[in-house]
């Protein structure tokens, strides 16, 4: 896409003698005869990449252009090279103050000044990608300090519900129960959010690759879907579970909890109270292992059916019980099935349900 360069300048034979020869250059040149138009061109979208700015003009002069524009903030980053005729070192410094990168003085030769708008903007980019990996490095450490400074009193609450129920049932008190469940289901879920959190940060920076370990995948299916019913127990859940009596795959173990928590999170979501959502686990050959979850829900629209894999993507409030979370369920398992060469995929029918398949491309081991 072209760069435009603003040429601010009463001279109307230098506009057109600047903008034939940069529009020579592959830029896209617009020009403004007056202060006033300069600023009006510099401030409507879309913006200059770079102007060059006549000091000397009827009324208001480049100087106070320059001045205006710099305290914009959605003009003030945009890059300013003074072209005049005032030659002396207290004008070329109140040129600078007023916010220019560069002062070329009249007459100029095109070929420096072709150079020095390149040279601007080649400066101008570098500084602005520096400013992003900086902002970028800033969230990515801001994140993951506070996902790991609430990890810890999150497990002391977990803890304390632990040493809680202990005592409760050492007691034969069971009025504390529900109470119980609350704060487990409650920290628990703030658990999961802090290390989604702190996975989106290792995502987003590239510093999460696949590590296979030989899971026992009955055994972890097992424990998640527990996991899932015991916090959808007040609503009656009950997951059937398919699945052979062994099978290994090759996977992370906590790349892989961290999937079958999302997948199996949101068929307790959507499926009514009292219903049996359907996890079925089988060999898929050569291509490894398939695992497939069924909800009881109202499904999903196609034209929708993509978009939720997006990141942040909410789904309708009314298809739940439950509040939407972030959105990145289904982004973070399809993002680490994918690390495996593996998949997320998904397939409703309005009023029918909502089936998620996994696949793991790993030849199976012992599947009996």
């Amino acid at each position: 896409m072209a760069r435009t360069v603003l040429v601010i300048d009463d001279d109307e034979a230098l506009q057109k003698w600047v903008g034939f020869e940069l529009g020579r250059e592959g830029f896209q040149v617009v020009t403004a005869a007056t202060g006033p138009d300069g600023l009006a061109t510099a401030q409507a979208e879309p913006r200059p990449d770079i102007i060059l700015l006549d000091v000397d003009m009827p009324g208001m002069n480049g100087l106070d252009v320059a001045s205006t524009l710099q305290q914009n903030p959605d003009t003030t980053g945009i890059p300013i090279i003074f072209l005049t005729a005032r030659v002396s070192l207290k004008d070329k410094m109140a040129g600078f103050q007023a916010g220019g990168v560069d002062y070329l003085t009249k007459p100029f030769e095109m070929p420096e000044l072709i150079a020095r708008v390149k040279a601007t903007l080649h400066l101008s980019e570098v500084q602005r990608e520096k400013a992003r990996r900086d902002l970028e490095a800033y969230k990515s450490n801001l994140a993951e300090n506070m996902s790991h400074e609430l990890m810890t009193p999150v497990s002391k609450v977990l803890n304390g519900a632990d040493i809680l129920a202990r005592l409760a049932y050492k007691e034969n008190i069971t009025q504390f129960d529900p109470v119980i469940e609350i704060i487990r289901n409650g920290a628990g879920e703030l658990r999961w959010l802090m290390e989604d959190l702190l996975l989106i940060n290792q995502i987003s920076d590239k510093a999460v690759g696949p590590f296979r370990q030989s899971v026992d995948l009955p055994q972890t299916v097992r424990a998640m879907v527990e996991q899932t019913q015991a916090k959808y127990r007040r609503d009656n859940l009950t997951f059937e579970l398919d699945m052979p009596t062994t099978a290994t795959v090759n996977i992370h173990r906590k790349h892989l909890n961290h999937i079958l928590h999302h997948l199996l999170d949101n068929a307790g979501k959507f499926s009514p109270p009292g219903s049996r959502p359907k996890v079925t686990v089988r060999s898929i050959g050569q291509a490894g292992a398939e695992i497939e979850i069924k909800d009881q829900g109202q499904g999903i629209k196609p034209e929708l059916q993509q978009q939720v894999f997006d990141k942040f993507y909410q789904v309708d409030m009314s298809m739940t019980r439950e509040s939407g979370g972030l959105g990145l369920g289904l982004y973070i398992a399809r993002t680490l099935a994918r690390l495996y060469d593996g998949d997320v995929t998904l397939t409703s029918k309005p009023g029918r349900g909502v089936t998620v398949r996994l696949t793991i491309p790993d030849q199976a081991a012992d599947w009996t």
